[in-house]
């Protein structure tokens, strides 16, 4: 009776530290950063109970999210226009949407860790509203209106004259200068 318990105890054991070996092999931690880099935050997946992809969702997700029809159309229709979302900041140069919207944002979205696709714009074919879209400032505008007004920006180093540099590695990957 005893070897019988004994052996039932191994056994009892055994299959213990193989489910947990199994179960601790699926279960993967991520790492997220906060934008200023200066605290990290660990988490899996099933921790953003009550935040939703940015880039996964669409208009209804967003309303069911608790934004309003207003601004769930904004983020649907910037989505559509720039593609996949890198950072939630992106928002902050969509109209109408200042810094409460903002805060509702960084509540309620997240950006994923998955490879993003950037949608790509001819610069001489966007007007005011879409360049603001694409991140240019508003003297950056003024100066790409005055030049595609009279010409076509024909490459990139004929923007980073315009823009500079810095800017320019922000930018380059929202523009094309043909179709």
């Amino acid at each position: 009776m005893k070897l019988k318990i004994t052996v039932f105890l191994i056994v009892l054991v055994l299959a213990g530290n193989i489910l947990k070996i199994f179960v601790s092999d699926n279960i993967k931690a991520k790492v997220e950063i906060d934008e200023s880099g200066l605290s990290l935050k660990q988490k899996d997946d099933s921790q953003d109970y009550n935040k939703i992809d940015i880039n996964k969702s669409e208009y209804e997700d967003f309303i069911s999210a608790g934004f309003s029809k207003s601004q769930a159309e904004k983020i649907s229709a910037y989505k559509d226009f720039a593609g996949d979302i890198f950072s939630i900041n992106e928002l902050s140069g969509v109209k109408g949407f200042g810094k409460a919207s903002m805060e509702k944002a960084e509540k309620i979205l997240y950006v994923s860790s998955e490879e993003k696709v950037r949608n790509r714009h001819n610069i001489n074919k966007l007007n005011e509203e879409s360049l603001k879209l694409t991140g240019f400032t508003n003297k950056e505008i003024k100066q790409i209106l005055s030049v595609i007004k009279n010409k076509k920006i024909r490459s990139n180093i004929e923007l980073l004259e315009l823009i500079g540099s810095e800017r320019y590695n922000v930018l380059e990957g929202r523009i094309k200068y043909y179709d």
